[in-house]
């Protein structure tokens, strides 16, 4: 039963960990760079009218965001099976605190990587809106697993009138 409220919630928590690829987490500036640090990578947005190599190509490697990356890859797939585990109500409980757990944990490592490179570059950070999604998320798995609670209240106390 997909048209159920906690569905939406969930599907909700989907495009937000979506969108979390597409807006940046954080842009640094500082007297020599700009950069702009998106979950998948870091873009040094200064123009270089020389065509030299970038300074977020300089200081951080193509692989230095890449755990964020693939934990929010991990948290669309989980988020992905549990919309159609919908017969299997306390799978999807615990799938979505699973969720919140993960989205947790990107939290911190969000703003583990943005002191970090805050410290690298020597530069004044100034946070992004892709830093709110993963806030979203946890928020919409709370509700989904409130009305997802509530089904299973509902259904066992169905059963004992039988």
């Amino acid at each position: 039963m997909l048209q159920r409220i906690q569905t939406v919630f969930m599907f909700l928590a989907l495009v937000a960990g979506i969108l979390i690829f597409f807006f940046p987490v954080a842009n640094y500036i500082s007297d020599v760079n700009y950069l702009t640090f998106f979950i998948h990578t870091i873009k040094d947005m200064a123009p270089d009218p020389f065509a030299e190599t970038s300074a977020g190509s300089t200081l951080f490697g193509q692989w230095f965001t890449l755990p964020l990356a693939a934990g929010q890859f991990l948290i669309l797939v989980v988020l992905f099976f549990t919309i159609f585990k919908f017969k299997k109500r306390i799978l999807q409980i615990r799938l979505n605190s699973l969720n919140i757990f993960l989205n947790v944990l990107l939290v911190g490592g969000v703003f583990y990587y943005t002191t970090s490179i805050e410290e690298i570059t020597g530069a004044s950070s100034d946070y992004g809106i892709a830093v709110i999604f993963p806030l979203i998320a946890i928020i919409l798995l709370f509700a989904a697993n409130f009305y997802i609670r509530k089904d299973e209240k509902l259904i066992r106390s169905a059963n004992r009138l039988r």
